[in-house]
């Protein structure tokens, strides 16, 4: 499955990464995340919590998630690091 990366430095309150229907597969920690979890919402709902502390190097495989209306990382306003989603556009072929 081809996927399209977004990198979110987490120390940003919020990141819509997509607006709009998406799939997400997955989510690697570039640098290690501060002592808070990440959340990522579907529009104010959390459906993926990524742990407080995730190591740098560490990959969050996931099976294709819907995400109905926007992927959205939400972290705690005093988080910090950096991550790649790995998501689908809804429609996207990849090109």
């Amino acid at each position: 499955m081809l996927t399209k990366p977004a990198v979110v430095d987490v120390a940003t309150d919020s990141t819509t990464v997509h607006t709009g229907r998406c799939y997400l597969y997955g989510v690697y920690i570039n640098t290690v995340l501060s002592a808070h979890a990440l959340l990522i919402k579907d529009d104010a709902t959390t459906i993926v919590t990524i742990p407080a502390s995730a190591a740098a190097g560490t990959h969050f495989p996931l099976p294709g998630i819907q995400f109905a209306t926007s992927l959205i990382l939400d972290p705690n306003d005093a988080a910090t690091g950096n991550v790649t989603i790995a998501y689908t556009p809804d429609g996207w072929a990849g090109v």
